[in-house]
């Protein structure tokens, strides 16, 4: 779940030499002044898929699709009310709707929505992997499993008070249960969970270094062991922390109340310096093009150059 405290609640949403080099790649990337890509009203999760970068606007109920390298919006299409959710894979773009009971397929070239599948209501979240669609839905404590070659859900996974953010990583489903205080892990061959991990207010989960980075409305942001399952570092960053992303050997971490984005050196676990960032940035994606912000307060995106 996220909310900014101006507004509504919108969702119950190496080497020493070789990381020294990355480092300051990402410092340049901080250093350059962004860009502006108005996207509407509302900004969304971001998402990188079939050469081109994806974002939604829960206002206008619109899919956003963009351009990286030209910075421009390319197509839009209206789906169900106040989509969120954004996952990618099977060779179609999966729209999620906060307001609408359906996920919602979509041609990434023609914006066509070939199927709209029923899944339940208040879905905040959705992954792909283990060649299936993932979605968890606030209203029911559920997540939904979806198969592409059928078009329908397969499984629903019980067992959650609040399933928020969730991802395919070191195979297997993971799930944030924000209001149980906990991220849940769910093996796909079963659809059984299979380990709860003590995580207060865990909100969303980034996979990389070899670990699992949960973004905590506690203001933390907690390591935790894949394999080991359990927290290993506990690192302190802005206000209401959601959906970070690797940039150059970095986490990038928006801080939703802080209008900042917290830089994480995995190498101390520590915050190594603080982006001012916009309108409430929510969301964080790195591609060969740039790094890009979205803002859920100002209908826009950000866009830090590469080579800077």
């Amino acid at each position: 779940m996220w909310y900014n405290g101006t507004t509504l609640r919108y969702l119950r949403t190496f080497g020493i030499l070789a990381a020294t080099a990355v480092l300051g790649v990402s410092a340049a990337l901080a250093a350059a002044a962004p860009t502006t890509i108005p996207i509407g009203t509302t900004g969304g999760i971001l998402v990188s898929a079939y050469g081109s970068v994806w974002t939604t606007d829960l206002t206008s109920d619109h899919l956003i699709r963009i351009d990286p390298k030209a910075g421009d919006v390319t197509g839009q299409r209206r789906l169900g009310a106040r989509p969120y959710g954004l996952a990618a894979g099977a060779g179609s773009i999966w729209v999620a709707s906060q307001a609408a009971d359906t996920l919602a397929r979509v041609n990434p070239q023609t914006l066509r929505i070939t199927k709209r599948i029923r899944v339940g209501f208040q879905a905040f979240s959705a992954a792909f992997g283990a060649r299936s669609v993932w979605v968890s839905l606030e209203s029911d404590g559920t997540v939904a499993r979806i198969d592409p070659r059928r078009n329908k859900v397969v499984a629903r996974i019980r067992g959650f008070a609040d399933p928020n953010g969730l991802v395919y990583a070191y195979r297997a489903v993971w799930v944030s249960d924000l209001a149980a205080g906990r991220v849940v892990r769910v093996d796909p061959r079963t659809n059984r969970i299979t380990a709860r991990i003590k995580i207060p207010r865990a909100d969303w989960i980034t996979p990389g270094a070899g670990a699992l980075w949960v973004s905590s409305e506690k203001n933390r942001v907690y390591r935790l062991d894949p394999h080991a399952r359990k927290v290993t570092a506990t690192v302190a960053v802005g206000a209401n922390p959601l959906a970070s992303a690797w940039v150059a050997g970095e986490l990038w971490v928006p801080n939703i109340d802080s209008n900042s984005i917290s830089v994480v050196d995995p190498a101390t676990n520590a915050v190594s310096r603080t982006i001012p960032a916009g309108n409430a940035p929510l969301g964080v994606l790195s591609t060969p093009d740039g790094v890009f912000v979205s803002m859920s307060n100002d209908g826009a995106v950000w866009r830090f150059p590469t080579g800077s």
